[in-house]
């Protein structure tokens, strides 16, 4: 950071301040004032420097601290030229002696560190001071680390060991002697359940940088040997696990023989399941170390031991059988164990791929088979070991691009994404108005009764938690990887679901944190510019159109956009039509529908259809009476007397009950319209009668009209018509024919 204050002006300051401060070391911090010593005043710095100088020779812990940033500061090596030799020696004092407070212990590293690194710097400093003293170096680091070992100080024990592998890695050399005892004492810490996780990492750091200690020849084979007791310690603790209640599948190859640090397990079987479980964990630990590990020369790596062992942990699954007379507790205790297993193997696998590169191609397949299907069915309740493989997948498809991987699990990589977006679109209210006594009327009732049914029971929609929205979000990063090598109807499907996403999501209750939305979007902001880059076959017709138009415009984005924006013509004067007619949205195909309704999606029509087909079932049942055709009849009502007239009857389908009205003096005859609010039972085929044409002075039977009203008045009769049956039923296409009632104008 650069200051706004002269050097002349800090030096005043530190002069100013007493040593050690807090103030002095946030000011040397903030400012930098030591980078170029020779800038500023001789006769300040070096008062200043002697000051701090008595300090760090009395021991004292703030004044060690700031040393240190000094001399990490100064690039010229003038502080540790003057006064280098004397802090290495009070270094050493402390280091070495037994009664040093463990608080002390984290300034006084920082500051032999520091040394040590700026030696090269000052190559009189680097070899009058800091080559001689590092056998002292090595000898008092490691019988601290045993004393603190005994003493389980954890936190001085992280400090030490990260010092520890600064120091070995800057000079392996010297530590050649201390190698046994430092690899006893890391081996403890890295196989025991008692230490913390980050004191467990700088252990099997250290132990991964100890294979330089035997000498730039040397190195190659121990780390080959280092490795070798990494992954036959891993054997026998998986083999320790699983005995004598999970039957195994046989590695795909031999695993090297025990090594000599594996512990003794104990003989009973939920107290031995634990301590190998522990074992597992620390012998991934340490042979991800060493993949990680930069080394002078070429080494030996085993991948297909690697990725045996890898595949080993990820096959064990609940699928995986169990002996018959295994115990409860025992059966508990291994599925418990299984995702801390599961999260071994991905991270040996992410170890191996990130250190091998292009030797793991050939056994991707291999290993997409196993951490795939273990994704598809790993619970919906184990959210976070869906993660780690979500976040696998996606390290995978860095490393390798997705078209040189096999494509059916590409495509069941993106469909279980999708399938995982799918609970942030579920619209349906948890509540929802249970008035009306129509068919949507009752469907809304079973809504309501069926969410407070869910509600009571805990099936009740829910805001996604922080970890569902990770997992929705490491699905979403899976997206822009999978596009390019999947079929035209599964990308299509994708595109619009991501857009349906991003359209809705802000206006959604689905998070229960604020910035988990925000970061979801964010995710699917990325996702869609990704999208609106990739070439045009396959994807719905302008749908690149679409995305640059609801997509917010950022300098970067635009940088980006330009390129695929070329207008043939100048922009038109005239207002664009709407965006649905200028995108001309594409219909959805029927290879999309099979896909969407194959993961599970469906619209609302389609459920709206689904659930009027099963009222229309239920009405079915409750209106129809069966007969002896099996087809619902009509009662016929009773007439008094029929009347001498040849009618021809057509059958018309009504869709009420027929009711004969009584004879009565109106103007116009009787119809029957079906009331709108009153749902409408299944139509039934139903003899009407039919209309007579009769003078207007002559009296005539009002005729029974089944679906619209006759306006011409008429008197009605005495009595009204019979209704015969039809003798043919098909021939309902004819016409009603107009009948003569035998009288004319003559008769009058």
């Amino acid at each position: 950071m650069s200051s706004a204050l002269s050097g002349t002006t800090l030096m005043a300051l530190l002069t100013s301040l007493p040593l050690p401060s807090s103030a002095a070391e946030e000011l040397v911090s903030l400012h930098a004032p030591f980078v170029q010593p020779s800038t500023l005043s001789q006769s300040q710095l070096g008062k200043w420097l002697a000051r701090l100088n008595s300090a760090v020779m009395a021991r004292d812990p703030a004044a060690a601290s700031l040393a240190a940033i000094v001399i990490e500061q100064d690039r010229e090596g003038y502080a540790a030229a003057q006064h280098g030799k004397g802090w290495m020696g009070s270094c050493l004092g402390v280091l070495a002696a037994p009664a040093t407070t463990v608080e002390a212990l984290p300034s006084f590293l920082k500051l032999t560190c520091a040394l040590v690194a700026a030696a090269p710097q000052a190559p009189a400093f680097e070899r009058e001071v800091v080559q001689p003293a590092m056998g002292k170096i090595a000898v008092s680091l490691s019988r601290l680390v045993e004393r603190l070992v005994e003493a389980q100080a954890y936190p001085a024990i992280r400090e030490t060991l990260e010092a520890a592998s600064a120091l070995i890695s800057a000079s392996p050399p010297p530590f050649r002697p201390a190698a046994p005892a430092l690899r006893a004492a890391m081996t403890t810490l890295v196989l025991g359940g008692e230490a913390p996780e980050d004191v467990k990492y700088a252990a099997a750091q250290t132990l991964a940088v100890l294979h330089m200690a035997a000498g730039k020849a040397g190195a190659p084979a121990a780390w080959g040997s280092d490795m070798r007791e990494a992954l036959g310690g891993l054997a026998a603790s998986m083999s320790a696990m699983t005995a004598e209640a999970m039957e195994e599948e046989p590695p795909r190859t031999a695993a090297p023989p025990p090594s000599s640090s594996l512990p003794a397990f104990p003989v009973d079987h939920i107290e031995r399941v634990n301590a190998a479980l522990f074992a597992v964990e620390g012998y991934t630990e340490l042979a991800v170390a060493l993949l990680t590990t930069a080394t002078a020369r070429p080494v030996p790596v085993p991948i297909a031991q690697i990725i045996s062992a890898a595949l080993r942990a990820l096959n064990l699954t609940f699928d995986t059988p169990v002996a018959p007379y295994v115990s409860p507790s025992h059966h508990a205790a291994l599925a418990a164990s299984l995702p801390r297993v599961w999260a071994a193997g991905l991270l040996l696998l992410g170890g191996a791929m990130a250190a091998c590169g292009d030797h793991v191609v050939p056994h991707l397949t291999a290993i997409l088979e196993h951490t795939v299907y273990l994704l598809e069915r790993t619970p919906a309740a184990m959210a976070g070991a869906r993660l780690q493989l979500l976040r696998f997948h996606s390290l995978l498809l860095q490393i390798y691009p997705a078209a040189t991987l096999p494509a059916e699990y590409t495509q069941r990589l993106l469909k279980f994404s999708l399938g995982v977006l799918g609970g942030v679109l579920d619209a349906r209210p948890t509540v929802t108005s249970a008035t009306g006594t129509g068919r949507k009327g009752k469907k809304r009732a079973r809504g309501a009764e069926d969410a407070l049914v869910g509600g009571l029971a805990g099936r009740a929609p829910r805001p996604a938690t922080a970890v569902e929205a990770e997992i929705m979000q490491a699905a979403l990063e899976l997206s822009p990887a999978l596009h390019k090598t999947v079929p035209p109807a599964l990308l299509n499907f994708s595109l619009r679901l991501h857009l349906a996403l991003y359209t809705t999501i802000a206006s959604r209750p689905s998070f229960t944190a604020p910035s988990s939305a925000t970061a979801v979007r964010a995710t699917l902001d990325s996702v869609l510019e990704h999208a609106a880059t990739l070439e045009a076959a396959g994807t719905a017709r302008d749908i690149r159109t679409l995305l640059l138009s609801i997509l917010p415009s950022t300098v970067e984005r635009n940088a980006v956009f330009d390129a695929l924006l070329h207008p043939a013509l100048p922009p038109l004067s005239r207002p664009l039509p709407p965006l649905a007619q200028l995108h001309m949205f594409a219909p959805e195909s029927e290879a999309e529908k099979k896909v969407r309704l194959e993961l599970g999606f469906r619209d609302g029509n389609e459920e709206d259809e689904e659930d009027e087909d099963s009222d229309e079932d239920e009405d079915m049942a409750v209106d129809d009476w069966p007969t002896g055709n099996g087809v619902a009849q009509p009662v016929a009502p009773p007439t008094p007397a029929p009347v001498a007239v040849a009618v021809t009857i057509a059958p018309q389908p009504v869709a009420v009950e027929v009711v004969v009205p009584p004879p009565a003096a109106v103007s116009a005859p009787f119809s029957a319209p079906i009331p709108a609010s009153v749902p409408a039972p299944a139509s039934v085929p139903v003899a009407a009668p039919a209309a007579v044409s009769v003078p207007e002075a002559a009296p005539a039977a009002a005729p029974f009209m089944s679906s619209s009203s006759f306006s011409a008045p008429a008197p009605p009769a005495p009595a009204p018509a019979p209704v015969a049956a039809a003798e043919d039923e098909d021939d309902s296409d004819e016409e009603i024919p107009d009948l003569d009632s035998g009288s004319s104008d003559e008769d009058e």
